[in-house]
């Protein structure tokens, strides 16, 4: 007689759930799959499909009871790092979407706002369309796959233990990335912002030698048609920008999960 005990249930249920879970939070965080577009119930299946492709090639994972203080402390780990790996890869988006935002401010079309489908919130319509244009480009140098690698390769930096491996040095690098999307934000304005500036300096002059002219129905026309054309030249190295903000996050992503396993 075949007898199964109430421990190895839970070894064969763990051996899908906790991959289930850490793969779950970074698909609930990381750019693409955590748009709003995405059912739910689509975000879950494909989390599913993930652990059980993943889980025969995991180690072996810790005979912890789902319902004690450790498996609610290994639930929290779980979702911890996958949200973490999720805000790492979201930093090309952040960046390019305050960038946007700056340059909509200089522009004069701040008031203008759109539902940005990737963050569910409204954000300035230049913003948008730069974020549409850096996810196009994100998913054309395969994004979406080098971060599901990182993915995989978390599991076996740190893998699913009893013993929590949450240190202070991970935590602080992914603040430090926070500061990051400002000057990388700004870094990729400048150019455009250069050219407004000397727009700005040019209608500053212009008012003191021709007072009589009316700055605003002169300036604010010329500060969109030179921020167009100021984003169309531009455009031919986003490419390029969308490479490097794409190592940086992953290398990024990697340095989170080596700090964190040192401890």
């Amino acid at each position: 007689m075949i007898t199964v005990s109430s421990l190895q249930i839970e070894q064969w249920i763990g051996a899908f759930f906790w991959p289930f879970v850490r793969i779950l939070a970074f698909l609930s965080t990381a750019p693409v799959f955590s748009a709003t577009q995405i059912p739910i119930q689509v975000r879950v299946g494909l989390a599913v499909v993930i652990s059980v492709a993943l889980a025969p090639a995991l180690p072996v994972m810790p005979p912890v009871d789902f319902l004690s203080g450790g498996g609610l402390l290994l639930l929290l780990e779980q979702i911890l790092i996958g949200t973490a790996l999720g805000f790492a890869v979201t930093l090309i988006f952040s960046a390019v979407q305050f960038a946007g935002s700056v340059i909509s401010l200089q522009m004069g079309l701040g008031f203008s706002t759109f539902f940005d489908p990737l963050t569910g919130v409204q954000v300035p319509t230049l913003a948008n369309f730069l974020n549409l244009i850096v996810l196009l480009l994100f998913l054309s140098l395969n994004g979406q796959l080098l971060t599901l690698a990182v993915l995989d390769r978390s599991f076996t930096i740190l893998p699913v233990s009893s013993q929590l491996v949450l240190h202070g040095a991970a935590w602080q690098s992914l603040a430090n990335a926070g500061g990051m999307i400002f000057a990388l934000g700004l870094a990729i304005a400048a150019p455009v912002l250069g050219a407004l500036l000397l727009i700005n300096v040019s209608l500053a002059v212009l008012s003191k030698l021709a007072p009589q002219l009316n700055l605003f129905v002169i300036g604010f026309p010329l500060l969109i048609a030179v921020g167009f054309v100021a984003l169309a030249l531009v455009m031919p190295a986003m490419e390029l920008l969308v490479q490097h903000l794409l190592q940086l996050s992953l290398r990024l992503s990697n340095t989170l999960l080596l700090q964190a396993a040192r401890g």
